[in-house]
């Protein structure tokens, strides 16, 4: 699966297939923040892929919380490139 932060992607043309959305608890153990990190890029690629997408574009990462736990949401644009 294709993901770009970019709104678009230069020089290829798609169609937008729906908004897809993550969200998980991070902690500070770092092999830990990976596994959830990586769970919410996974379910981040299967709500595209539901969608018929073959990309994500104008992906969002937003995080918040205390010191010791941060929740981590991403989300993006579904699309299927032409």
């Amino acid at each position: 699966m294709l993901m770009s932060t970019l709104p678009d992607l230069a020089g290829r043309s798609f169609e937008v297939r729906g908004v897809v959305y993550s969200s998980d608890s991070l902690t500070l153990r770092k092999n830990k923040s990976s596994e959830a990190l990586q769970g919410i890029i996974q379910e981040l690629c299967v709500q595209a892929a539901q969608l018929g997408a073959d990309a994500i574009v104008d992906l969002k990462t937003a995080l918040g919380g205390q010191e010791s736990r941060t929740h981590c949401v991403m989300t993006g644009t579904a699309v299927k490139l032409l």
